[in-house]
């Protein structure tokens, strides 16, 4: 009895997971990809498989594996034409061990849902970017004004010149919110202004340069863009006054990438660490890399804008001064037996105690 149970159970999860597939289609765009090309492509993105102990008074290992999946359609469609490709993609050798599961991809026919999803998304990818290159344009003759210049006259440690405003906008406008705020409900305003009801205008549940998704008669079709590059993204770029003294010459350009959320009737925008730019160094190099050295301008801007803490440097050189944890003040250390002079420590900038970026400054 027991192991007809367990059997029983089986064959119910098996057929609720069959049925989600089944209501669930991968949607790749491609740009005018041949058969061979998009068959690689739905081969390459199998469905997930569950594994099971073939002796259910074992626990699971490699050996007594049993492993299934359930076939999931796969479209791969041409945003340029109507060269459209369907696979059911699965594996075959059901109960196996996982190394023995191959995995396939047959041709099969596009539904009237898919070929509705598919020209949805075609539209939307027209609306939406004419959309974003509109809102540039603006942007362009119109730049955003939301941050305000510090009253304080940040001086270089080491020369007697002002550092530029714009840096400080630029550091603002990454890390404290209200520039990304102030487009949001800029952009938000254009769709109302533009369009009555943008849910009308943009088809997709969401929809961003990362992804998007569909639903059509009950089936969510949700995929990439794989193989075609799209640059939903505005840019605010900060440039310096030609009036002001240089001190920095780096490029700060602050990317904002743009999504739309149907659940919400609403675009969101969010900083694009990989085409933002400090100083001329890309943001997720920043806050990925502790090697940093950046301009003293910046520096400066950074610590009027976040909290942080200094590290000592290598093990001998002294105690440190900022402790690990993030919301303390800035803090060097004091001087060790052998002195810090001429060594670097590591400077460490927070939001909300979690740790940002760090850059490499003098002890």
């Amino acid at each position: 009895m027991k192991y007809i149970i367990i059997f029983l159970t089986f064959l119910f999860v098996f057929a609720n997971a069959a049925e989600a597939n089944n209501n669930n289609v991968t949607l790749f765009m491609c740009e005018g990809c041949n058969y061979d090309e998009a068959y690689q492509l739905a081969k390459d993105n199998p469905p997930l498989t569950q594994c099971y102990s073939s002796d259910p008074n074992e626990i699971i290992t490699i050996d007594n594996q049993a492993c299934y999946s359930n076939p999931k359609k796969v479209i791969v469609a041409d945003v340029l034409g109507n060269g459209h490709f369907a696979f059911m993609v699965g594996h075959h050798h059901q109960g196996s061990n996982m190394p023995l599961l191959n995995k396939y991809a047959e041709p099969t026919s596009l539904s009237n849902n898919d070929e509705t999803a598919i020209s949805r998304l075609k539209t939307t990818d027209k609306n939406f970017s004419k959309f974003i290159k509109e809102m540039q344009a603006e942007l362009n003759v119109s730049p955003l004004q939301v941050s305000q210049h510090l009253p304080l006259n940040m001086i270089h440690s080491n020369t007697e010149n002002s550092c530029p405003p714009h840096i400080t906008d630029a550091v603002k406008a990454v890390f404290e919110g209200r520039t990304a705020s102030e487009l949001q409900h800029k952009l938000n305003n254009k769709a109302k202004a533009d369009f009555e009801d943008p849910e009308r205008f943009f088809h997709a549940k969401e929809y961003s340069s990362e992804g998007f998704s569909i639903g059509v008669g009950g089936i969510s079709y949700q995929g990439t863009w794989k193989k075609v590059s799209k640059n939903f993204n505005t840019s605010v770029r900060f440039n310096q006054n030609q009036d002001i003294p240089t001190g920095s010459t780096g490029l700060y350009d602050v990317v904002f990438s743009i999504k739309w959320i149907r659940e919400f009737g609403a675009l969101s925008v969010s900083v694009n660490p990989f085409l933002t730019y400090l100083d001329g160094i890309a943001l997720n190099q920043l806050q990925k890399t502790t090697s940093n050295t950046v301009d003293q301008c910046l520096q400066d801007a950074l610590d009027h804008t976040l909290p942080s803490n200094t590290s000592s440097p290598s093990p001998g050189g002294g105690s440190s001064g900022g402790g690990s944890s993030g919301g303390g003040s800035s803090g060097g250390g004091s001087s060790g037996g052998g002195g810090w002079d001429n060594q670097v420590c590591e400077k460490h900038y927070y939001i909300n105690g979690v740790k940002m970026l760090t850059i490499k400054v003098s002890c």
